[in-house]
């Protein structure tokens, strides 16, 4: 994972993150909360060698000898030869080894002192017991070196520190423990992040459908909580992020082949539920609204929504043409808001969609609609349960694929992709469907026009198309039938 890579994962999980943090320093919190109250008081000793150096190597050879005897010593304090006389000194009510758990000896290196620290719930105490330590270690040490008759001690020590009470709690500590959490929290939260990322393969942005499918992401269009009962945006927000969404795809889509746009345009997603019918049906509008001539074909024949989001007739369409039970003119039907399109209703539900999609029947009606027409929309079947999309895609030139942000998943795109691949079409791009705002939100409008936050006043790039009906270029055509 690259750095970008890393910082977008961040943001895009933040709040994981934040959770994870908060819960790590409330852990943390309360371990502080639980520790007993400790005080810690320290003793130092000086181990030295008793006899009187005459020479400088004599002195270095004393020291030396020092050194050696100080770390064997330091074993030497939490012995019951040092414990058991401090617990009846003071009259501890703990056993040797309890006593040799509180005591903590330390010889910093290429030095002949050693420190004793003591912890204990009592501060005064702990100041007894060390130096109660420090007192019965010089008798143990005075019996283990017991001269011979007649000759002075080897080593000597002496108490260069006695242990005093002391003024704060050794632990716990509040402080430190509530940075540690922090720090750790961070970590794991970065961590849990990175993980969810890993694991989560859903596409949450217009990046993640690019990388997955190795495409081009011709649109991206906002959520809209309106859009659950009216589907054209011309009946929630004309003027709103998810119109402005559609006219960007009509544009980006005007530019997929310059020297030869595409005109059949087949609507399909990897699975149900991605809003490709909504997609097509307001893609279809969006270009009529520039001039365009065109005419949507609902090829879903298993769940066909096209006529019913318009209030048109269902019930004749386009598996009546394919049957010859009518002609296309009989069945197209005209839906008009603030532009009109022609609209092929899917027709009577047939038993075998595919076979009848495949048909050369259902070809010759694709160019019968492409010589009469500027654009045909298909709304088609998703990709991966049924083959219906893939049947059409070799006749169209190109194929649309729709994902839900939020909730296709990479491998679905993939498959689908491959899908249109396999039977030798050609996959025009993505749209992300349904993505959240963030910040995206870049245009304020008002008053039936595009603001800049500046108030710069800069046309958008349908005002100067170089193919717009403004600039006298797009072709006019009889209406079908």
């Amino acid at each position: 994972m690259s750095v970008r890579e890393l910082i977008t994962a961040i943001q895009r999980h933040l709040a994981l993150l934040v959770s994870v943090m908060l819960l790590v320093i409330g852990v943390a919190q309360l371990i502080t909360m639980l520790q007993p109250t400790m005080y810690e008081s320290k003793a130092s000793v000086f181990v030295s060698v008793s006899q009187q150096a005459q020479r400088l190597d004599q002195v270095y050879q004393g020291t030396l000898f020092s050194q050696q005897q100080v770390r064997s010593y330091a074993g030497l304090v939490t012995t019951p030869k040092v414990t058991i006389p401090v617990i009846r000194e003071l009259g501890l009510r703990m056993r040797p080894d309890m006593l040799a758990k509180r005591l903590k000896v330390d010889v910093p290196a290429d030095t002949v002192l050693m420190n004793i620290a003591v912890r204990d719930s009592d501060p005064v105490m702990a100041a007894r017991i060390v130096n109660s330590v420090t007192h019965h270690l010089i008798a143990a040490v005075a019996e283990v070196e017991a001269p011979l008759p007649g000759r002075a001690p080897t080593v000597r020590i002496q108490v260069v520190r006695p242990g005093s009470q002391p003024s704060a709690p050794s632990s716990p500590k509040p402080v430190l423990n509530t940075l540690v959490g922090i720090v750790l929290g961070a970590l794991a939260g970065v961590l849990a992040g990175m993980l969810k990322e890993a694991l989560d393969t859903r596409i949450d942005a217009t990046s993640d459908a690019g990388l997955a499918s190795g495409l081009p992401v011709l649109g991206e269009i906002v959520y809209d909580r309106a859009a659950r009962k009216r589907t054209l945006v011309h009946d929630t927000d004309p003027l709103g992020l998810r119109a402005e969404g559609f006219r960007k795809l009509r544009t980006n889509l005007r530019f997929t082949n310059v020297d030869r746009p595409p005109r059949t345009i087949v609507v399909s997603s990897p699975l149900e539920g991605d809003g490709k019918s909504s997609v097509a049906l307001n893609l279809a509008f969006s270009l009529a609204e520039d001039g365009a001539r065109v005419v949507i074909v609902d090829a879903d024949l298993r769940r066909p929504t096209i006529a019913s989001s318009l209030g048109l007739v269902e019930e004749i369409g386009l598996t009546s043409v394919l049957s010859g039970q009518a002609s296309m003119a009989d069945v197209m039907q005209r839906a008009e808001r603030s532009c009109a399109i022609d609209v092929l209703a899917s027709g009577p539900v047939p038993p075998n969609p595919s076979e009848l999609l495949g048909t050369q029947k259902m070809q010759f009606l694709l160019e019968e609609l492409q010589a009469d027409a500027d654009y045909v929309i298909i709304d088609s079947p998703p990709l991966l349960p049924v083959t219906d999309a893939a049947v059409i895609a070799p006749g169209s030139d190109g194929v649309l694929l729709v994902v839900r942000a939020g909730r296709t998943k990479r491998d679905e795109l993939r498959e689908a992709v491959e899908s249109v691949d396999a039977v030798s079409g050609v996959t025009l791009g993505v749209i992300v469907n349904m993505a959240t705002k963030g910040k995206r939100d870049r245009y304020r409008y008002y008053g039936g026009t595009v603001g800049y936050r500046r108030d710069e006043k800069k046309p958008r790039l349908e005002d100067v198309d170089p193919i717009s009906p403004a600039n006298g270029t797009a072709p006019t055509r009889t209406p079908v039938g």
